[in-house]
């Protein structure tokens, strides 16, 4: 699940939570869509603290997927007549935003019964189990004529085919730009690769306040790193003096920033396929988050018509 420091915004609105998932809308198959509100930021607000969580996989997960205005060909004229979504079962939801039965571009009503319907009241019946649409007999509800088009708007059931997004891996992402704040990582411990070097967690070091013994947790021992120098690319620290041997066991603190992955290409993503970011994300920086959407031509769940969803991100070390 997504770590709770771990917050994806754009300005002050928090996305990718249950409460805001990311909505793609009238996606049709075949096609690629970059979300509209990129770049989104990738906050790791704990601090830059030694312990904290580093932001450094990222997988999705799909809450609704529902088929916009699903074309079932142009009305009969005869009683009775019915149309019969291509996936069923369908989520009974009311929503009308969700579940629409449109003639031509005329939204007809749900009632559970004909009976006291007018004739020409434009009213229709559901099963949400076999995705059958049923319309009026011309006595007791209106027939759609042979000239108009029924369409149909509906989620199906998330358990059978909402998996399609996320194991068919719909959705790509980016990591391209970084928000850097100056971060003051506090006694990181890490091994020396000789008597003179050692490689601290986040490269993009800004300052180097001193590297001392594990031992010395109060640091009233020697600083090793005095007359030293970093190079702020690799993070590799070289001493100022000589340690007592390789494979020393040291205390580093140190300032650094985020480091810019500049990925130019997406990466497709799904619930057991993460993408692994080039650089982990310390506390109190972002990362500019890019999402993109690819449906394939022969999507079961798209039909030929338009593929809404919603996603929830989920984050992981």
């Amino acid at each position: 699940m997504a770590d709770a420091s771990l917050k994806l915004y754009i300005g002050a609105t928090e996305y990718g939570t249950v409460a805001n998932p990311i909505t793609f809308t009238g996606v049709v198959a075949g096609a690629t869509i970059e979300h509209p509100l990129n770049p989104f930021y990738l906050w790791n607000d704990k601090g830059g603290s030694i312990g904290s969580v580093p932001a450094a996989t990222i997988q999705v997960e799909c809450l609704e997927l529902w088929i916009q205005n699903e074309n079932k060909g142009v009305g009969t004229g005869l009683p009775s007549q019915t149309i019969t979504c291509n996936l069923y079962p369908v989520v009974d939801n009311t929503d009308p935003t969700e579940t629409i039965v449109t003639v031509d571009t005329t939204e007809w009503a749900r009632v559970t019964s004909f009976t006291g319907q007018a004739s020409t009241a434009q009213v229709y019946m559901f099963n949400s189990t076999t995705g059958v649409v049923t319309f009026g007999n011309g006595v007791n509800g209106a027939m759609p004529t042979a000239a108009q088009t029924r369409y149909i708007t509906y989620m199906p059931d998330l358990l059978l085919y909402g998996n399609e997004v996320t194991d068919d891996l719909w959705l790509g992402v980016k990591s391209n730009g970084a928000t850097s704040n100056s971060v003051t990582i506090t006694s990181e411990q890490q091994i020396s690769t000789d008597a003179l070097h050692v490689t601290i967690a986040y490269p993009r070091i800004i300052s180097v306040t001193g590297v001392w013994l594990a031992t010395d947790t109060g640091h009233t021992g020697t600083n090793f790193y005095t007359s030293g120098s970093f190079d702020s690319l690799t993070g590799i620290i070289t001493m100022g003096s000589t340690l007592p041997a390789a494979n020393t066991s040291l205390l580093i603190t140190y300032v650094t920033t985020a480091v810019d992955d500049i990925e130019s290409a997406y990466t497709q993503i799904g619930g057991a396929t993460a993408h692994t970011f080039t650089n982990a994300l310390q506390g109190n920086n972002a990362k500019l988050i890019y999402f993109r959407v690819v449906v394939p031509d022969a999507a079961t769940v798209s039909g030929g018509s338009n593929v809404n969803f919603r996603i929830r991100l989920k984050y992981r070390q």
